[in-house]
Order: structure tokens, then C-alpha cells, then sequence
């Protein structure tokens, strides 16, 4: 250099160079940010989309399944309460179920937190189990073992995972009401059914035994008059008849 102005200039050059450098770095990986948090939303929707439309548990299961393997590229299980609150595997895809501990997936269910996999529990499990909490009640436990486990060590992936099974507690409780709501349709039409036949049997019971009274009222008043024989008969015939109007009547109190 001939000059100290050439040694300015170059220093100032520099000083934008790096400048432009760190500014374009950090564009860059702003952009990176905020492509993952698209594919993030991107698969909440999709999973959000698919549940919605789910109407059957074993709907839930499989399309969990397949929304985990997608999003995380990894294996996941359901495992669901029996009535005295046992969990059992729930496998919806064609591949061999996930090989999970039961012990550790009970523990999740019934203290209500996470186990496994990158948790204070027994954290040297290959799996990571989530509890399926619903508004209600849980309602199982994920499990979810990575194909790459750093995967899930990431705040960002583990809080979408949360999220996931967040969304998949709703849609197995709004299953189950589902199947509360069909029950309680199926027993009021039940209800209905039993009254309209209650008040058929009613109607063409009591029509004609009322007839056969009657008819026997009728016959002890003609000419000539029955015989004795003939009065006892036409009286046994008012008894059972009045005998049985008193039976229907009560069965349809009862009822």
C-alpha cells in the first residue's frame, strides 16, 4: 500500500464485509427458524385436521401412528384404560407393535407425568411415554420411541410432541362421549319403542276382554233365561275377564 488512505479504505471495506456477513448469517438462520416453525404448524394442522374427523378409537390410533412416524420419524404406540384403569396396547398400523414396558407406561398413567426417554423417571429407557391428559380424565399414555433420540432432546420437538398427544386426549375423549351419546340415543329410542308397544298391547288387550264382559252381560239378559249351568259359566267368563283387565292394567303401571 502506497497510502494510508488505501489502509482506511480497506479497513472500512473489512468492517462492512463482516458486517453484510454476520447480517446475511443472520437472515439465514432466521429463515431456517422459521421454515421449521412452518413444518411445525404444518403438522399441527395436519394432525389437528385428522383427528377432527376421527369417530372410532381405532381411527385415533392409527392416524396417531402414522403422524408421529411422519413428523418425528418415529414408532409410536397407544395404550389405553380398561374399565379398572389397565393399560393395553393399541396397535394401528400393519407393522410389528412397539415394544414398550408396561410397568413404566402404568406409572406415567397413573401419577400423570411424563417417563422414560429424556425425563427424570428412568430416563435410561429407550422409550418415552406421555400421559394422554384430557380435560376430564387421562386418557392413556403415548409411547414414542425415535429413530434419532437427539430428536426429541430438542425443546422444540418436545413441546410439538406434548402438543400432539395433547390433541390426540381430546379426541379420545370426545370419542368416548361420542359413544356415550350413541348409548343414550339407542336407549331412548329403546324407551320409545317399549312405550309405543306397551300402548299397543294395551289397546288391543283391553278391547277385547272389555268385549267379552259385555257380551257375557249380554247373554245372562236374553230369553229364555240360561240355565244354572249356563249363569255359572257366563259369570267365570266375567270374573277371568275382569281378573285379566286388572293384570294388564298393572303390568302397564309396573312398566
Amino acid at each position: 500500500m502506497s497510502d494510508v488512505q488505501y489502509l482506511l479504505t480497506f479497513a472500512v471495506m473489512l468492517a462492512v464485509g463482516l458486517i453484510t456477513g454476520q447480517l446475511t448469517a443472520g437472515l439465514r438462520f432466521q429463515a431456517r427458524v422459521a421454515s421449521h416453525r412452518e413444518e411445525r404448524a404444518g403438522s399441527l394442522y395436519e394432525i389437528a385436521r385428522d383427528l377432527s374427523g376421527a369417530v372410532q378409537t381405532e381411527q385415533v390410533v392409527k392416524i396417531s401412528d402414522e403422524s408421529i412416524g411422519r413428523t418425528f420419524r418415529a414408532r409410536a404406540a397407544l395404550l389405553l384404560p380398561d374399565s379398572g384403569g389397565k393399560l393395553s396396547m393399541n396397535s394401528g398400523g400393519d407393522e410389528a407393535p412397539l415394544s414398550v414396558d408396561m410397568g413404566i407406561a402404568q406409572w406415567a398413567f397413573d401419577k400423570g407425568e411424563p417417563a422414560g426417554f429424556g425425563t427424570d423417571t428412568l430416563p435410561g429407557s429407550e422409550v418415552l411415554y406421555i400421559p394422554l391428559r384430557a380435560p376430564i380424565r387421562a386418557r392413556g399414555v403415548l409411547a414414542v420411541k425415535a429413530n434419532n433420540r437427539r430428536l426429541l432432546r430438542i425443546p422444540e420437538q418436545r413441546q410439538l410432541l406434548d402438543t400432539f398427544a395433547a390433541l390426540i386426549a381430546i379426541a379420545l375423549e370426545r370419542v368416548h362421549y361420542v359413544g356415550v351419546a350413541q348409548d343414550a340415543l339407542v336407549r331412548m329410542e329403546s324407551e320409545r319403542l317399549r312405550n309405543s308397544l306397551l300402548a299397543a298391547l294395551s289397546h288391543d288387550l283391553r278391547t277385547p276382554l272389555t268385549v267379552l264382559v259385555g257380551l257375557a252381560d249380554s247373554m245372562s239378559l236374553t230369553k229364555p233365561a240360561p240355565t244354572q249351568e249356563q249363569n255359572e259359566i257366563l259369570h267365570a267368563i266375567q270374573d277371568e275377564a275382569r281378573r285379566m283387565s286388572t293384570l294388564v292394567g298393572n303390568l302397564l303401571d309396573m312398566a
